[in-house]
């Protein structure tokens, strides 16, 4: 394999994205932020990606080769892939784990909105007495 220099390595990126102008990673088309991904450990070039998605994929690589503990790095983020995806038949998420429980301190937006608002009466309110004093 042939090591690049570094004054190769802008014409190599610019190259790579003229050729495959949408980032691997995200699908996104790239602008000028973007850097040439590489395996940490041989230092092979792996693609062109948007700086955003590099460090994302730094801080998964990391962590995966920090836990170990005879976890296959590629084998959990497939399953992770699979979990988080929508359900082919319902196009819900979860393939129906869960289906109908929401967790105890989720609240929907309108519930948000209301406690916002109550937030809002009882500050006036506090505001108003305070006034009169």
């Amino acid at each position: 394999m042939r090591r690049l220099s570094k004054t190769e390595l802008t014409g190599y990126r610019k190259r790579w994205q003229r050729e495959k102008p949408h980032c691997p990673l995200c699908e996104r088309l790239m602008d000028d932020d973007t850097v040439v991904d590489h395996d940490h450990r041989t230092g092979e070039c792996r693609a062109v990606v948007c700086r955003w998605c590099n460090a994302v994929l730094g801080k998964i690589e990391n962590w995966a080769f920090r836990i170990g503990q005879g976890v296959d790095p590629l084998m959990f983020l497939r399953n992770v892939s699979v979990y988080l995806g929508p359900d082919a038949e319902t196009g819900s998420v979860l393939h129906g784990v869960g289906k109908g429980v929401i967790y105890p301190s989720h609240k929907s937006e309108d519930e948000k909105r209301l406690i916002k608002n109550k937030r809002a009466r009882i500050a006036r309110a506090k505001a108003k007495l305070a006034k009169e004093d």
